[in-house]
């Protein structure tokens, strides 16, 4: 069955999003792939353009889709400053209907997981398929299931302190998970506090989230039936073998 959980309120936190994700480590990776290319790319759950940025300014012909339009608005903004562009479209990767085919897709940063039922995420995987020229490739990115759950504890702790949107005061981000296991599935909640520069706290913002991991041979099996077979599965972003019990990330690279 498809998933009637509420999305992510991603649109609720987009002004603070660049302020406490911040990491590049599969940023070289991508652009490194995205160069071999040669042809169309389309990022999928782009974001604010963590990944979309460096992917623009390597010279990539980029499409960006998200389903968030606060968050499209800060890409949107990030590229006019820079003299940049890409081709924008806010759509629901479920219902992914472009005009054209691309001979590389990706969704970076781990967050296919953030389609939380098998239906929702075998939906998107056709989509995504019917998506690429022939012989195109699809970067998905995952959790390693067993290494992901190991912090699944359900206790609150400080998961960062970031200088505050525009560098005056701080941002501190609380977190906690728990996990459904009958529906294989973890639920969180971040907690968003802002001070000013003398520490007092000028607001507080609460966002749930929740994803749902997926097994190597669960995933394998939806990419098959979708049309995919795999040309590559590392275990990192340096082109690592991928082992199951220490990999973090399960980086799959699918052909059509």
């Amino acid at each position: 069955m498809a998933d009637n959980a509420e999305p992510i309120r991603w649109n609720d936190v987009a002004d603070l999003y660049d302020s406490y994700v911040r990491v590049t480590f599969d940023v070289p990776f991508l652009v490194g792939e995205a160069r071999k290319t040669g042809g169309e790319v389309l990022e999928l759950m782009c974001g604010t353009g963590r990944v979309s940025l460096p992917l623009v300014e390597a010279g990539v012909r980029l499409t960006c889709v998200d389903n968030a339009p606060e968050m499209l608005r800060q890409l949107s903004d990030k590229l006019g400053q820079r003299g940049l562009s890409a081709n924008l479209r806010l759509m629901d990767v479920r219902e992914l209907d472009l005009p054209q085919k691309f001979a590389l897709i990706m969704i970076p940063f781990h967050a296919f997981a953030e389609l939380t039922s098998e239906e929702d995420q075998r939906r998107a995987l056709m989509r995504i398929h019917a998506h690429l020229v022939d012989g195109g490739r699809f970067i998905c990115t995952l959790h390693n299931p067993p290494v992901r759950l190991k912090p699944v504890d359900g206790i609150m702790r400080l998961w960062g302190s970031h200088a505050a949107p525009g560098g005056e005061g701080r941002l501190l981000l609380w977190g906690a998970e728990t996990r459904d296991a009958e529906a294989g599935v973890v639920n969180g909640v971040e907690v968003f506090e802002l001070y000013d520069r003398s520490g007092h706290m000028e607001s507080k913002r609460l966002l749930e989230f929740r994803f749902r991991l997926l097994e190597r041979a669960q995933f394998e099996r939806l990419a098959a039936d979708a049309g995919f077979v795999i040309e590559a599965l590392f275990g990192g972003y340096s082109y690592e073998p991928f082992d199951d019990a220490r990999s973090r990330f399960l980086v799959y690279v699918l052909r059509k």
